[in-house]
Protein backbone atom coordinates (compact mmCIF):
# COMPACT_ATOMS: atom_id res chain seq x y z
CA UNK A 1 0.00 0.00 0.00
CA UNK A 2 2.99 2.52 0.75
CA UNK A 3 4.62 1.64 -2.73
CA UNK A 4 1.32 2.18 -4.34
CA UNK A 5 0.55 5.88 -2.38
CA UNK A 6 4.24 6.93 -3.25
CA UNK A 7 3.86 5.54 -7.15
CA UNK A 8 0.76 7.61 -7.28
CA UNK A 9 2.28 10.31 -5.76
CA UNK A 10 4.83 10.35 -7.94
CA UNK A 11 3.17 10.06 -10.74
CA UNK A 12 0.74 12.81 -10.22
CA UNK A 13 3.47 15.24 -9.71
CA UNK A 14 5.26 14.26 -13.26
CA UNK A 15 2.36 14.49 -14.92
CA UNK A 16 1.18 18.08 -13.49
CA UNK A 17 4.74 19.38 -14.02
CA UNK A 18 4.64 17.59 -17.49
CA UNK A 19 1.52 19.24 -18.45
CA UNK A 20 2.50 22.55 -17.09
CA UNK A 21 6.32 22.76 -18.98
CA UNK A 22 4.35 22.08 -21.94
CA UNK A 23 1.40 24.73 -21.29
CA UNK A 24 3.29 27.55 -19.88
CA UNK A 25 6.73 27.62 -21.58
CA UNK A 26 6.90 25.63 -24.75
CA UNK A 27 3.54 26.91 -26.28
CA UNK A 28 2.92 30.43 -25.54
CA UNK A 29 7.74 31.05 -26.26
CA UNK A 30 7.49 28.83 -29.61
CA UNK A 31 10.21 26.28 -28.23
CA UNK A 32 10.28 23.59 -30.25
CA UNK A 33 10.85 19.99 -28.46
CA UNK A 34 11.31 16.54 -29.48
CA UNK A 35 9.47 13.32 -30.03
CA UNK A 36 5.86 13.36 -30.07
CA UNK A 37 5.61 16.57 -28.30
CA UNK A 38 7.10 18.22 -30.82
CA UNK A 39 5.61 16.86 -33.86
CA UNK A 40 1.99 17.91 -32.04
CA UNK A 41 3.41 21.13 -31.34
CA UNK A 42 4.33 21.46 -35.45
CA UNK A 43 0.99 20.17 -35.96
CA UNK A 44 -0.42 22.34 -34.32
CA UNK A 45 1.43 25.44 -35.77
CA UNK A 46 0.33 23.92 -39.40
CA UNK A 47 -2.94 22.68 -39.02
CA UNK A 48 -4.41 24.56 -35.71
CA UNK A 49 -4.91 21.04 -33.77
CA UNK A 50 -4.74 20.70 -30.27
CA UNK A 51 -1.27 19.43 -28.83
CA UNK A 52 -2.32 17.28 -26.40
CA UNK A 53 -5.32 15.09 -28.63
CA UNK A 54 -2.59 14.85 -31.15
CA UNK A 55 -0.10 13.63 -28.83
CA UNK A 56 -2.71 11.26 -27.40
CA UNK A 57 -3.37 9.84 -31.01
CA UNK A 58 0.09 10.01 -31.76
CA UNK A 59 0.56 7.30 -29.14
CA UNK A 60 -1.98 4.77 -29.24
CA UNK A 61 -0.60 3.36 -32.31
CA UNK A 62 3.28 2.83 -30.48
CA UNK A 63 1.54 1.28 -27.39
CA UNK A 64 -0.48 -0.75 -29.40
CA UNK A 65 2.51 -2.09 -31.20
CA UNK A 66 5.20 -1.52 -28.91
CA UNK A 67 2.87 -3.40 -25.50
CA UNK A 68 4.77 -6.42 -25.69
CA UNK A 69 8.35 -4.82 -25.57
CA UNK A 70 6.98 -2.10 -22.46
CA UNK A 71 5.36 -4.97 -20.16
CA UNK A 72 2.20 -4.63 -18.88
CA UNK A 73 2.49 -2.60 -15.84
CA UNK A 74 4.94 -0.11 -17.47
CA UNK A 75 2.53 0.18 -20.61
CA UNK A 76 -0.47 0.82 -18.01
CA UNK A 77 1.09 3.59 -15.89
CA UNK A 78 2.39 5.11 -19.37
CA UNK A 79 -0.73 5.23 -20.85
CA UNK A 80 -2.63 6.82 -17.40
CA UNK A 81 0.32 9.62 -17.93
CA UNK A 82 -0.39 10.28 -21.61
CA UNK A 83 -3.97 10.75 -21.27
CA UNK A 84 -4.47 12.75 -17.90
CA UNK A 85 -1.03 14.57 -19.38
CA UNK A 86 -3.39 14.98 -23.05
CA UNK A 87 -6.19 16.59 -21.01
CA UNK A 88 -4.21 18.93 -18.98
CA UNK A 89 -2.43 20.23 -21.49
CA UNK A 90 -4.80 21.03 -24.10
CA UNK A 91 -7.28 22.09 -21.34
CA UNK A 92 -4.69 24.67 -20.16
CA UNK A 93 -4.54 26.01 -23.57
CA UNK A 94 -8.28 26.13 -24.46
CA UNK A 95 -8.94 27.75 -20.72
CA UNK A 96 -5.78 29.55 -19.00
CA UNK A 97 -3.83 30.85 -22.03
CA UNK A 98 -0.57 31.91 -21.02
CA UNK A 99 1.39 34.37 -22.10
CA UNK A 100 4.85 34.08 -22.96
CA UNK A 101 7.56 35.02 -21.06
CA UNK A 102 9.42 37.50 -22.97
CA UNK A 103 12.65 36.38 -22.37
CA UNK A 104 12.85 32.89 -24.57
CA UNK A 105 16.16 31.71 -23.34
CA UNK A 106 14.92 31.85 -19.89
CA UNK A 107 11.49 30.09 -20.86
CA UNK A 108 13.60 27.48 -22.19
CA UNK A 109 16.19 26.70 -19.33
CA UNK A 110 13.28 26.76 -16.88
CA UNK A 111 11.25 24.08 -19.98
CA UNK A 112 14.72 21.75 -19.48
CA UNK A 113 14.63 22.24 -15.49
CA UNK A 114 11.20 21.80 -15.16
CA UNK A 115 10.62 18.97 -17.50
CA UNK A 116 13.59 16.91 -16.43
CA UNK A 117 12.18 16.84 -13.10
CA UNK A 118 9.02 15.78 -14.19
CA UNK A 119 10.14 12.87 -16.29
CA UNK A 120 12.58 11.36 -13.60
CA UNK A 121 9.74 11.66 -11.46
CA UNK A 122 8.03 9.33 -13.73
CA UNK A 123 10.49 7.18 -14.39
CA UNK A 124 11.07 6.96 -10.40
CA UNK A 125 7.43 5.67 -10.41
CA UNK A 126 7.71 3.18 -13.28
CA UNK A 127 6.12 5.25 -15.92
CA UNK A 128 6.38 7.55 -18.91
CA UNK A 129 4.94 9.92 -21.77
CA UNK A 130 5.59 7.50 -23.97
CA UNK A 131 6.44 8.82 -27.34
CA UNK A 132 9.19 8.21 -29.81
CA UNK A 133 11.64 5.64 -27.64
CA UNK A 134 8.78 3.19 -27.78
CA UNK A 135 9.21 3.63 -32.04
CA UNK A 136 12.64 3.09 -30.97
CA UNK A 137 12.63 -0.22 -29.53
CA UNK A 138 10.38 -1.76 -31.95
CA UNK A 139 12.25 -0.82 -35.20
CA UNK A 140 15.13 -2.51 -32.83
CA UNK A 141 13.39 -5.46 -32.32
CA UNK A 142 12.40 -5.83 -35.92
CA UNK A 143 15.41 -4.74 -37.06
CA UNK A 144 18.32 -6.15 -34.95
CA UNK A 145 21.10 -5.35 -36.57
CA UNK A 146 20.49 -1.68 -36.36
CA UNK A 147 21.86 0.04 -32.96
CA UNK A 148 18.95 2.07 -30.47
CA UNK A 149 21.20 5.00 -30.01
CA UNK A 150 21.39 5.50 -33.95
CA UNK A 151 17.77 4.87 -34.11
CA UNK A 152 16.97 7.40 -31.79
CA UNK A 153 18.80 10.06 -33.05
CA UNK A 154 17.51 9.77 -36.29
CA UNK A 155 14.48 10.06 -35.33
CA UNK A 156 15.44 13.45 -33.17
CA UNK A 157 16.69 14.64 -36.57
CA UNK A 158 13.81 14.00 -38.18
CA UNK A 159 11.75 15.69 -35.74
CA UNK A 160 13.77 18.89 -35.35
CA UNK A 161 13.75 19.14 -39.66
CA UNK A 162 10.00 19.30 -39.30
CA UNK A 163 10.02 21.96 -36.38
CA UNK A 164 12.28 24.14 -38.22
CA UNK A 165 10.02 23.62 -41.14
CA UNK A 166 6.94 24.64 -39.22
CA UNK A 167 8.44 27.07 -36.12
CA UNK A 168 11.47 28.07 -37.51
CA UNK A 169 15.17 27.15 -36.97
CA UNK A 170 15.13 29.16 -33.84
CA UNK A 171 12.78 26.98 -31.92
CA UNK A 172 14.79 24.28 -32.97
CA UNK A 173 17.90 25.89 -31.39
CA UNK A 174 15.99 26.63 -28.43
CA UNK A 175 14.68 22.95 -28.58
CA UNK A 176 18.25 21.55 -28.29
CA UNK A 177 18.98 23.92 -25.52
CA UNK A 178 16.22 22.86 -23.38
CA UNK A 179 17.13 18.96 -24.00
CA UNK A 180 20.48 19.34 -23.11
CA UNK A 181 19.17 21.14 -19.57
CA UNK A 182 16.45 18.37 -19.39
CA UNK A 183 18.85 15.49 -19.40
CA UNK A 184 21.80 17.30 -16.68
CA UNK A 185 18.80 17.67 -14.74
CA UNK A 186 17.47 14.39 -15.21
CA UNK A 187 21.08 13.12 -14.23
CA UNK A 188 21.61 15.50 -10.93
CA UNK A 189 18.19 14.15 -9.71
CA UNK A 190 18.77 10.41 -10.19
CA UNK A 191 22.15 11.31 -8.75
CA UNK A 192 20.81 13.03 -5.90
CA UNK A 193 17.58 10.28 -5.23
CA UNK A 194 17.97 7.31 -7.05
CA UNK A 195 22.20 6.98 -7.45
CA UNK A 196 23.93 3.54 -5.68
CA UNK A 197 26.65 3.22 -2.90
CA UNK A 198 28.94 0.50 -2.08
CA UNK A 199 29.63 0.14 0.99
CA UNK A 200 32.58 -1.20 2.74
CA UNK A 201 32.15 -2.37 6.82
CA UNK A 202 34.94 -4.18 8.84
CA UNK A 203 34.14 -5.06 12.16
CA UNK A 204 34.39 -8.36 14.31
CA UNK A 205 31.10 -9.79 15.23
CA UNK A 206 28.75 -9.57 11.40
CA UNK A 207 25.99 -11.40 12.10
CA UNK A 208 23.39 -8.79 13.50
CA UNK A 209 24.78 -6.26 11.04
CA UNK A 210 23.68 -8.79 8.44
CA UNK A 211 20.28 -9.68 9.64
CA UNK A 212 19.67 -5.93 9.84
CA UNK A 213 20.34 -5.05 6.47
CA UNK A 214 18.78 -7.87 4.75
CA UNK A 215 15.44 -7.08 6.88
CA UNK A 216 15.64 -3.38 7.03
CA UNK A 217 16.88 -2.27 3.78
CA UNK A 218 16.19 -5.59 1.70
CA UNK A 219 19.79 -6.01 0.44
CA UNK A 220 22.14 -8.98 0.21
CA UNK A 221 25.48 -8.60 1.30
CA UNK A 222 28.93 -10.40 0.30
CA UNK A 223 31.12 -11.38 3.55
CA UNK A 224 35.37 -12.00 3.84
CA UNK A 225 37.69 -12.95 5.90
CA UNK A 226 39.99 -10.13 6.76
CA UNK A 227 42.66 -9.64 8.95
CA UNK A 228 44.10 -6.27 10.70
CA UNK A 229 47.03 -5.72 10.30
CA UNK A 230 47.74 -2.81 12.54
CA UNK A 231 45.90 -4.84 15.29
CA UNK A 232 46.57 -8.57 13.90
CA UNK A 233 43.04 -9.47 14.64
CA UNK A 234 40.56 -11.45 12.66
CA UNK A 235 37.99 -9.36 10.96
CA UNK A 236 35.36 -9.59 8.96
CA UNK A 237 34.38 -7.44 5.61
CA UNK A 238 31.33 -7.06 4.71
CA UNK A 239 30.38 -5.46 1.33
CA UNK A 240 26.56 -4.02 0.56
CA UNK A 241 25.31 -2.42 -2.64
CA UNK A 242 22.70 0.27 -1.83
CA UNK A 243 20.79 3.64 -2.95
CA UNK A 244 21.83 7.01 -1.58
CA UNK A 245 18.57 7.27 0.34
CA UNK A 246 19.23 3.96 2.29
CA UNK A 247 22.56 5.51 3.28
CA UNK A 248 21.60 6.64 6.90
CA UNK A 249 19.80 3.62 7.37
CA UNK A 250 22.49 1.50 7.03
CA UNK A 251 24.66 3.98 9.06
CA UNK A 252 22.09 3.60 11.81
CA UNK A 253 22.24 0.00 11.73
CA UNK A 254 26.02 -0.33 12.02
CA UNK A 255 26.41 2.49 14.78
CA UNK A 256 23.54 0.87 16.89
CA UNK A 257 24.88 -2.95 16.60
CA UNK A 258 28.89 -2.21 16.30
CA UNK A 259 29.84 1.65 16.99
CA UNK A 260 33.43 1.00 16.43
CA UNK A 261 33.02 -1.01 13.11
CA UNK A 262 34.80 0.86 10.21
CA UNK A 263 32.78 1.83 7.38
CA UNK A 264 33.77 3.56 3.89
CA UNK A 265 31.01 4.57 1.36
CA UNK A 266 31.82 5.11 -2.18
CA UNK A 267 30.06 6.08 -5.49
CA UNK A 268 28.84 3.09 -7.84
CA UNK A 269 28.48 4.50 -11.61
CA UNK A 270 27.68 1.05 -13.28
CA UNK A 271 25.51 -2.37 -11.98
CA UNK A 272 25.52 -5.02 -13.77
CA UNK A 273 23.96 -8.38 -12.43
CA UNK A 274 21.49 -9.06 -9.48
CA UNK A 275 20.67 -5.85 -7.87
CA UNK A 276 17.11 -4.20 -7.99
CA UNK A 277 17.27 -0.51 -8.77
CA UNK A 278 14.94 0.27 -6.20
CA UNK A 279 13.67 4.27 -6.76
CA UNK A 280 12.37 6.45 -4.51
CA UNK A 281 8.69 5.43 -4.87
CA UNK A 282 9.56 2.13 -3.37
CA UNK A 283 11.38 2.91 -0.47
Amino acid sequence: MNKLCKEIGLSTAGCLLYSAYVSIFLVPNKIGAGGITGISLGLNELLNLPIGFTTFLLNVPLFIFGYNLLGKNFAFKSGIIVISSSFLIDFANSHLGFDPIGDTLTATIFAGVISGIAMALLFMAGASTGGLDISGKIIKNKFPNFQLPKILLMQDIIVYVFIALTLGTRSVMYAIIMSFIRSKTMDAVQEGIASSRQCIIICENPNAIIDAITKELGRGVTLLNAQGCYSHTDKKFIYVVIQKIQLNTLKHIVNTIDPNAFVTVSSVNDIQGNFKQKSLSIN
